[in-house]
C-alpha cells in the first residue's frame, strides 16, 4: 500500500490522554495513513498502550527510545516516515473530525502545494471548546478565509500541526526540528513555509489543542531554549525579507521573553539567560522594519530592560535612603 500521510506522534507521559489521540487518527476516512509513535523513554503506561494499538492495526508503528526530547523525537519519526505528506500531532492533543486527513490531502493534490492546513480549536480545561484564538500571542493562526495563500502574506510562526507537508520537500532541503525544549517548532515551520512559498487554507478544523498544565513552561532551561528559538527565527526573518513576520518576533521577545526572563533573573544561570536575551535583540532590525512599514514602538526598550532599570532605580532610592538615616542619626 501506498502511504499518502505519516502521522508522527511524540511520546511522554499521556497514559491519560494517548487513547483519544490515537482512535481521532485510526478514525480517519484516508486509510492509506501510518501512524509513527515515538515513545520518548516515557516513565508512565503509554508504551503499553501503544503496543495494545499496534497489536490491532498493522498502521501503527513504535519508536521506543531513551528521552531525549520532543524535538529529537520528531526528526527521528521524519526520517522513518514513508509517507507522501506529513503530519504532527502531539499525544495529548487529537483531531477533532475524521476527515481531516482526507481534506488536507485532498487539498494539496487538487491545488498543487506542498502544504495544506486547516483551523485549530481548543479544549479548554472545563472540556469546552474554543473555536476563536484566545491568547494574543495567537492572532495570526486561524485563517481569514480560504484558499491559496503566499507565505510571503501570511508571515506567522505558530500552528505547524494544522497543516500536512510533503515529506520530500522537508527531506531534500534538511528541515528538521532544532533540539530545544521549547520553541523548537516555530524554526522548523517558517522555514517550510518559506521553501513552499504557499500553501492551501482549507476550510475545516484540522487540529485541537488540549489545554493542559505545563509545569516546566517557565523554566530556566525552557527560557534559554525559547530565546535561541526566537533568535533564530529574527535571523532567519531578516535574511528572507519577512518584515511582518520580523516585527512578530520582535514583539514575541518584548512580551513573552521579557516574562520568562523577569521569572528566571535570580536563577544561577541568570548571565547566560542575560547573554541569550541580549543575542535575540540584536537581531531585531527597528530601522529595517520602519523602512518596510513594520515600525516598532519607539524606543524599542522591552520589558525586561524596563524592570531591570526600575529595579535599579528602587535600589538606588532605598541606597539613597538608608544613607539619609545614618547621615540622621550621626548628626543627632
Amino acid at each position: 500500500m501506498s502511504i499518502k500521510v505519516s502521522v508522527i506522534i511524540p511520546v511522554y507521559n499521556v497514559e491519560q490522554y494517548l487513547p483519544q489521540c490515537l482512535d481521532s487518527v485510526l478514525s480517519q476516512t484516508l486509510h492509506e495513513i501510518e501512524i509513527i509513535a515515538i515513545n520518548d523513554g516515557s516513565p508512565d503506561g503509554s508504551l503499553q498502550i501503544l503496543q495494545t494499538y499496534a497489536a490491532r492495526d498493522a498502521r501503527v508503528r513504535i519508536i521506543d527510545k531513551q528521552n531525549e526530547g520532543v524535538g529529537k523525537a520528531r526528526n527521528d519519526g521524519l526520517r522513518s516516515a514513508t509517507g507522501e505528506f506529513i503530519a504532527f500531532l502531539d499525544s495529548d492533543d487529537y483531531f477533532p473530525q475524521d476527515r481531516v486527513l482526507e481534506t488536507l490531502y485532498d487539498a494539496t493534490k487538487t491545488n498543487g502545494v506542498k502544504i495544506a492546513g486547516g483551523r485549530k480549536i481548543r479544549l479548554l480545561k472545563d472540556g469546552t471548546i474554543e473555536r476563536d484564538a484566545g491568547a494574543v500571542e495567537e492572532y495570526g493562526m486561524q485563517f481569514s478565509a480560504s484558499g491559496l495563500t503566499r507565505y510571503a502574506e501570511y508571515q506567522y510562526d505558530y500552528g505547524y500541526t494544522q497543516y500536512l507537508c510533503d515529506r520530500a520537500m522537508l527531506m531534500e532541503n534538511g528541515i528538521f526540528f532544532p533540539p530545544y525544549k521549547r520553541f523548537q517548532d516555530p524554526p522548523f515551520f517558517v522555514r517550510a513555509m518559506q521553501v513552499a512559498r504557499q500553501f492551501y487554507a482549507a476550510d475545516c478544523e484540522s487540529y485541537c489543542y488540549r489545554m493542559v498544565p505545563g509545569a516546566q513552561k517557565y523554566a530556566i532551561s525552557s527560557t534559554l531554549d525559547f530565546l535561541k528559538g526566537l533568535t533564530d527565527n529574527l535571523v532567519f526573518s531578516r535574511q528572507n525579507g519577512l518584515a511582518k513576520l520580523h516585527r512578530l518576533c520582535a514583539m514575541r521577545l518584548d512580551r513573552e521573553g521579557s516574562f520568562m526572563s523577569i521569572r528566571n533573573l535570580y536563577d544561577e544561570a541568570r548571565l547566560q539567560l542575560i547573554g541569550a536575551y541580549l543575542e535575540a535583540f540584536r537581531a531585531v532590525d527597528p530601522a529595517w522594519l520602519a523602512e518596510n512599514g513594520q515600525a516598532l514602538p519607539a524606543p524599542f526598550v522591552p520589558e525586561v530592560f524596563q524592570y531591570a532599570i526600575a529595579t535599579a532605580e528602587k535600589y538606588e532610592n532605598l541606597r539613597n535612603l538608608g544613607a539619609l538615616r545614618a547621615l540622621r542619626k550621626w548628626i543627632r
